[in-house]
């Protein structure tokens, strides 16, 4: 699938990932591997999944190991055409285990 070249095109959010939630690269080699086979750059994925070539860049390198958002690990697996679940993993956060904590205590 092929970004559209008019710029007010907006994609939906299909799974209604919440804002917050982070997603962690899990199988970065995988993800490199994967690249090289279909011929994407780092720049060509960071166009198509509405990011900077740096954030693909730190991922690619190990500099940063996970995602603002699940929106963003979705379109990179889309591009690559590979489930989400073999490159990402939600990253609960210290706010979210805190929560389930005091739940559980409680």
């Amino acid at each position: 699938m092929s970004t559209p070249q008019n710029r007010n095109y907006i994609r939906t959010n299909r799974r209604g990932w919440p804002q917050k939630m982070r997603m962690k690269l899990v199988a970065r080699d995988a993800l490199v591997d994967r690249m090289q086979r279909k011929g994407w750059s780092n720049r060509r994925l960071a166009k198509y999944a509405e990011v900077s070539p740096g954030t693909i860049d730190n991922l690619i390198v190990g500099r940063t190991k996970a995602v603002n958002t699940g929106r963003t690990a979705e379109l990179i697996c889309e591009a690559l055409d590979v489930p989400l679940d073999v490159f990402f993993v939600p990253e609960i956060s210290c706010d979210a285990s805190q929560t389930v904590t005091q739940r559980v205590s409680a």
